[in-house]
């Protein structure tokens, strides 16, 4: 392949972060670039996440940090050697964006907002020459290997010097991750792995009471913990939400793709939730959600002589770890576990 500089032009399909940053690289390097995107404006799904703050990576130990790739350290480990979790914070200060490391060792913008660092970005890449096209859906390639764009405008056919697909993933349709490349690319015989969700939240039989009482709540400075597959236990401290229909956020987002996992090849899995690390809270008034997910509460209450009205009533005021049996099916969905969308 020549060398990028040798292009005439580099069209980029994808307007999301993924697709910005190939294009502010292959400026760079010296080479014009077009970014094709189908939304009206680019970076839709990267100023949703700056709606919790913009999470923009984190300062746990790079061994740490590694591990959480799974079977696809070996391929990001070097990516992450070349541009890591600190160099990433200084590509943001260059954009004028300081950052911060939260109580959790995660990284935000100061502002905690996602808008001004992409206005930020968009200026530096317009002053570097790169130009986008929205509006313009990729479909594929006509019989004389044209790139096919449908426009407001009809049908657009381009003759590229080279292509780069940064195509997301199918998560939230409305913002741009619909996934319709897949047959596109499977049809010239690329391969293609099924598209899963990673960042998911779960189902969970709340009770009516909690349901309509606590839905959209935190649970702030709990630890997380589940076996995976192959025996191992991980852990994650942070926080999540307690959804209309289950659990999402944060922690449960960590360890999502090993819950999803577990579920696919095992039928079910359990998630643990620490809702007190390291702290004696009886007589405090939290909810114990075990019991509010009717799920066995299992939790030792202060006295053994108490009616069982009245342990009841300990478990319901003594935030013990909360257990939830995760299964294929249960109890709402076909599906393992749901896109947070």
């Amino acid at each position: 392949m020549s060398a990028p500089h040798a292009w005439q032009t580099v069209y980029v399909i994808g307007g999301g972060p993924a697709g910005l940053m190939a294009a502010e690289v292959i400026a760079a390097s010296g080479a014009r670039v077009a970014v094709y995107d189908a939304m009206p404006s680019v970076g839709r799904k990267f100023l949703m996440a700056g709606k919790g703050g913009l999470n923009l990576t984190h300062t746990e130990p790079l061994e740490v940090f590694l591990a959480r790739y799974g079977a696809r350290r070996t391929q990001v480990e070097p990516w992450l050697d070349a541009f890591g979790p600190e160099a990433l914070r200084a590509w943001a200060h260059d954009l004028g964006v300081d950052t911060f490391v939260g109580s959790s060792g995660r990284v935000f913008p100061k502002d905690m907002k996602a808008a001004p660092l992409l206005r930020a970005w968009l200026r530096r890449l317009r002053a570097a020459g790169v130009v986008f096209h929205m509006r313009h859906r990729w479909i594929g390639w006509d019989d004389s290997g044209a790139l096919q764009f449908d426009t407001p405008k009809g049908m657009v056919s381009i003759h590229a010097d080279a292509t780069l697909l940064a195509l997301g993933g199918g998560s939230w349709a409305r913002l741009g991750s619909d996934g319709t490349w897949v047959p596109l690319l499977a049809a010239r015989g690329v391969n293609v792995a099924p598209l899963m969700p990673a960042n998911c939240g779960f189902d969970c039989a709340w009770s009516e009471h909690l349901r309509t009482r606590y839905a959209g709540q935190p649970l702030k400075s709990i630890v997380a913990s589940l076996t995976d597959v192959a025996g191992a236990t991980h852990r994650q401290q942070g926080e999540c939400i307690i959804t209309e229909h289950g659990i999402e956020g944060g922690v449960v987002y960590a360890l999502s793709a090993r819950l999803r996992d577990a579920i696919a090849i095992q039928g079910s899995a359990t998630l643990y939730l620490d809702l007190a690390p390291g702290r004696d809270c009886r007589g405090s008034r939290a909810i114990c959600l075990r019991r509010a997910a009717s799920v066995p509460c299992r939790t030792t209450c202060s006295s053994r002589r108490a009616s069982p009205a009245s342990r009841r009533d300990c478990c319901a005021k003594w935030p013990a770890p909360l257990i939830l049996p995760m299964a294929r099916g249960w109890p709402r969905s076909s599906k393992p576990c749901r896109y947070d969308s």
